[in-house]
């Protein structure tokens, strides 16, 4: 597509030109900018195609004869050959993946608007054939180790598939993630070593993370605890030696 290319590469010197346009020369400022007015205009000539494009299935542009290409392409308001060209880029991926059908009745059936919705059908497409086509490996394939990778695979692509389409009906239906935050208060009860029990929440000092550091009492009782163990399990190893 040289019209595009040559529509593009004339949209950038327009920009260069109405960036550096000179101030401090009213007469040259207005020149340039008349200049820049001229060339967008040629370059919008060049993007609009010499007879109106027609849709098809799906919503997408049908190529003109003379052009001599397939593929299709979303209509927005006013198709021009820009889109002609990614969708030109859009079916060739479809057609040499295998999936130009399938693609097309996907983004077709799913209502899919502008090019993301689009290439997220066609994306869906080859994932289901490629996942189905690994199934299918996997159940004539004689090695074990062969077949459990490809079932495993085709797992992970109907994984994929069944994530895309929900990003897919995220798109379609503009829904964002709202994420809430709730507090709660807890008052625990705790014994201090005259054995009295305080609500915490009233009486205890708050600290970092909110937990009171460890009382004396409860650490000497499991130290006295673990020394008894010990001792029992001594005197049975000697009971057992005299044995």
């Amino acid at each position: 597509m040289e019209q595009v290319s040559e529509s593009l590469k004339v949209q950038r010197n327009v920009q260069r030109l109405r960036a550096l346009a000179p101030h401090y020369d009213p007469v040259r400022h207005d020149f340039d900018l008349g200049l820049a007015d001229e060339m967008e205009r040629e370059a919008q000539a060049l993007l609009t195609p010499e007879k109106p494009l027609q849709t098809g299935l799906g919503g997408e542009i049908v190529p003109p004869i003379e052009h001599d290409l397939p593929g299709l392409e979303s209509v927005l308001k006013e198709p021009d050959l820009l889109n002609l060209g990614a969708s030109v880029q859009r079916a060739h991926l479809l057609e040499r993946n295998d999936v130009l059908e399938l693609g097309i009745e996907t983004a077709h059936d799913a209502k899919a608007r502008g090019a993301i919705q689009k290439m997220v059908s066609h994306q869906l497409a080859a994932g289901h054939k490629r996942a189905m086509e690994l199934l299918e490996e996997s159940a004539v394939a004689k090695d074990p180790d062969i077949a459990i990778k490809k079932a495993r695979a085709s797992a992970r692509l109907m994984d994929a598939f069944s994530r895309s389409a929900l990003t897919l009906q995220r798109l379609q239906s503009g829904g964002g993630q709202t994420i809430q935050v709730q507090y709660m208060q807890v008052n625990a009860m705790v014994g201090d070593a005259s054995g009295k029990i305080q609500n915490s929440s009233a009486s205890s000092p708050k600290y970092r993370g909110g937990r009171p550091p460890t009382s004396g009492y409860r650490t000497q009782e499991a130290i006295s605890q673990r020394a008894a163990d010990r001792e029992l399990l001594s005197s049975m190893k000697r009971m057992e030696d005299i044995g």
